[in-house]
């Protein structure tokens, strides 16, 4: 069994050693179209991150609708629903009465999580540059929004 553990731990590195960006990760709109997050790429970026089996994701994209006209000129809100096709999003959307004012876009095989570290799900990901996690949490943090918060201008940590 020790033999095994060095070539499965090089296994797991040389995987992670992967070329791709945030910004190459196919998703789907919510009417299907092929969608990137390349047209963010070098701006301050919040990612809300969640999938249907997540506990208060209802609640946090609500939320996420007020937030919206308090972030900074030139930080943009995206949601991605994690390993959902863009017609079970439709059926939570409308299921709670979740009317989005941001888009949102289905990861359908969970390519994001190859590319970015999740340690949550639901979760909020503060994205800056070329795709640099300045921070992470477990789903939408109230204290991360309020007025003169360093999150607000995109700083999450």
């Amino acid at each position: 069994m020790k033999p095994l553990l060095p070539s499965l731990l090089l296994l797991i590195y040389l995987l992670s050693c992967s070329d791709t960006s945030l910004y190459d990760v196919e998703l789907k709109g919510l009417s299907g179209e092929e969608v990137s997050l390349r047209k963010y790429k070098g701006r301050k970026l919040i990612l809300y991150v969640w999938s249907g089996t997540c506990v208060g994701h209802a609640e946090d994209m609500k939320r996420l609708n007020d937030i919206l006209p308090t972030l900074g000129e030139g930080t943009a809100l995206v949601s991605i629903a994690i390993m959902m096709e863009p017609e079970d999003i439709k059926k939570v959307l409308e299921e709670n009465g979740i009317k989005p004012k941001y888009p949102i876009y289905a990861d359908l095989r969970g390519e994001l999580g190859s590319v970015i570290t999740l340690l949550y799900l639901p979760a909020t990901l503060f994205i800056e540059g070329e795709g640099e996690v300045v921070g992470n949490y477990p789903r939408l943090p109230y204290n991360l929004f309020r007025e003169g918060s360093r999150a607000r201008s995109g700083h999450g940590q």
